[in-house]
């Protein structure tokens, strides 16, 4: 296959070496690079990569019709797998020269926008903080959300303490009504029954029964209600229509992973396979094994 020939000049020189490959099955082909002002389309695009794309689906079927029984055929299968590398190598060259000027566009409009955006909003890897709106605000209004909820705790220990109090009050009152309702009963008991010539058991027995009908109609203190500082959970809106809102997150932080329990951990594969590269031969839990592997060079 002429590789070179499915490439232009410029093209060509970002795929070294592939112009001096000859297969005769492939018709040559120029293509022009596109103008930054060509419309953005695929349909506009296709015919640029008609040539390299046209044999790749016979190359699979030829690749899973091949049988390797013999040094011949190992010698088809490495060209066949050596063809379809470069063809790769080909339409990925060509995939650049396609979109370069856009991508120079795009490129240019992304990091012109993201000067902005990095001093507006904080970025994914929240590494902009110092020069970000965003992070410079949210500080302020949660140190002055956190002091409007401090107040708030501390009006609603005040009220706490208030009602402990007055409950406090409320129950030694009745406790000091319900003795005395006593105290009262068993001397009207004592002085009804020495009144009627009753002896001491009989005096015993009134003094009980007395007591009991006492306690039977105690009074009870009311209770006191809690008072309850209500929460500003609303939401802060501003009239150009924008709004800000509390949002509740759980967070775990390892403090010492040695005590965390394995439940919770996982093997990390990238981390077990360079400490394979690096010699190790044994590792708890897993097997270690050499296998054969086969790499094109194009």
């Amino acid at each position: 296959m002429n590789f070179g020939a499915l490439l232009d000049e410029e093209t060509r020189g970002v795929v070294p070496g592939l112009a001096t490959v000859q297969r005769d099955d492939v018709v040559d082909a120029t293509f022009m690079a596109p103008a930054v002002s060509a419309p953005m389309s695929l349909d506009a695009v296709k015919p640029k990569f008609q040539d390299l794309v046209a044999g790749v689906d016979a190359m699979v079927v030829q690749a899973q019709a091949m049988k390797v029984a013999s040094a011949n055929d190992e010698q088809k299968a490495t060209a066949l797998g050596v063809d379809a590398k470069r063809l790769a190598k080909l339409i990925e060259a060509k995939r650049k020269e396609v979109i370069a000027p856009y991508s120079e566009f795009v490129s240019s409009v992304n990091n012109f926008c993201s000067l902005f955006m990095e001093k507006l909003v904080l970025n994914a890897k929240k590494t902009n903080g110092g020069v970000c709106i965003e992070a410079i605000l949210k500080p302020k209004i949660l140190g002055y959300q956190a002091q409007v909820e401090a107040e708030r705790r501390k009006k609603e220990a005040e009220a706490k303490r208030i009602k402990d109090e007055l409950q406090a009050k409320l129950d030694a009152e009745a406790a000091a009504a319900n003795k005395k309702a006593e105290d009262d009963a068993r001397q009207k008991a004592i002085a009804d029954a020495q009144a009627a010539g009753a002896g001491a058991v009989e005096i015993a027995a009134a003094v009980q029964t007395a007591v009991a009908e006492a306690k039977e109609n105690a009074v009870e203190a009311p209770i006191v209600p809690d008072l309850v500082v209500p929460q500003n959970s609303a939401p802060v809106r501003t009239e150009n229509g924008g709004a800000a809102y509390g949002a509740k997150n759980w967070v775990c932080t390892i403090v010492d992973p040695s005590l965390v329990p394995r439940e919770f951990c996982a093997p990390v594969q990238k981390l077990l396979n360079d400490a394979v590269k690096q010699g190790v031969r044994s590792i708890a839990g897993c097997e270690i094994k050499e296998e054969q592997g086969l790499r094109f060079r194009s």
